[in-house]
């Protein structure tokens, strides 16, 4: 392939945070923008119908800000938030919580992170019975039923999804999954691992989860993301390749489980500065 500088005109120190594949500017009505300080915006799809290779402006970032996360939605969709501190936020994404935004604008709080706290990911949340696969650094993991994750209002802290400790890493990666799919865990090492979700049994936000993925020393893992070519084969009928397992499954490990401690986030609505 070719270097995608070669299509389209970059910045110095711009690169792509997210690649989003549509048929047309009618594909949703809506595009939403999350950024690593926690910021949302909704953005009617058709006003970034343009051919210029330069671009268009998609948000207006503040100071020490980037863009994380880009999605397709509609305004029966739920958006869930995810921080490196292992703190989540569900909240409803019609026009009433998160009203449409003009393109230059930076958008409005998503969730209220605390300290030196980031975003970590954005998922679009449709059915209670998909699930939250969470993934730390230490190749540790889990799945917990979209159920557990009750709508609050947008701007909150949270609650807890996963409990962190040190020997098992940070998180790295969470990804709405359900049984049929397959993800990839991406190494340090270079390395992509294969597994299906499956195999792991549900465990509830407060716990730790099992082992996913053996890594050698020094090791960890980078990254973690859908399986695009699972879906594909379901839809036509085709048998999947031979995957790896993962070393331990939840059904093989009894992960470690304590109280859930992590109050609800405030149900306060503070918004960025263009929510007025």
């Amino acid at each position: 392939g070719q270097h995608v500088a070669n299509i389209l005109a970059f910045q110095p120190d711009e690169r792509i945070a997210q690649v989003i594949a549509l048929r047309d500017y009618t594909a949703a009505p809506y595009l939403v923008l999350a950024t690593r300080k926690g910021l949302v915006k909704k953005t009617a799809l058709t006003e970034y119908d343009n051919g210029r290779s330069s671009g268009l402006i998609a948000i207006n970032l503040r100071e020490d800000d980037e863009l994380l996360a880009a999605a397709l939605i509609s305004a029966d969709d739920d958006l869930l938030l995810v921080s490196k501190q292992a703190k989540s936020i569900r909240f409803q994404a019609d026009d009433e919580a998160l009203r449409p935004m003009g393109r230059a604008t930076s958008g409005v709080m998503g969730m209220r992170l605390v300290g030196d706290d980031e975003l970590l990911a954005m998922q679009v949340a449709r059915d209670d019975q998909d699930a939250l696969l969470v993934v730390t650094d230490g190749g540790f993991g889990k799945r917990t039923r979209l159920s557990e994750y009750k709508r609050q209002n947008r701007g909150g802290q949270g609650v807890l999804t996963a409990r962190i400790e040190e020997k098992r890493g940070q998180l790295v990666g969470a990804l709405i999954v359900s049984d049929a799919d397959e993800i990839f865990a991406i190494t340090s090492a270079g390395v992509v691992i294969r597994m299906s979700v499956e195999p792991l049994r549900y465990l509830s936000r407060a716990t730790s989860g099992v082992k996913l993925v053996a890594l050698d020393r020094g090791t960890t893992v980078v990254a973690v993301a859908h399986n695009g070519e699972a879906a594909a084969d379901v839809e036509t009928g085709e048998e999947a390749g031979e995957l790896l397992e993962p070393v331990e499954t939840a059904a093989q490990v009894e992960p470690t489980q304590t109280a859930d401690q992590a109050p609800p986030g405030a149900a306060a609505d503070t918004d960025g500065d263009d929510d007025s």
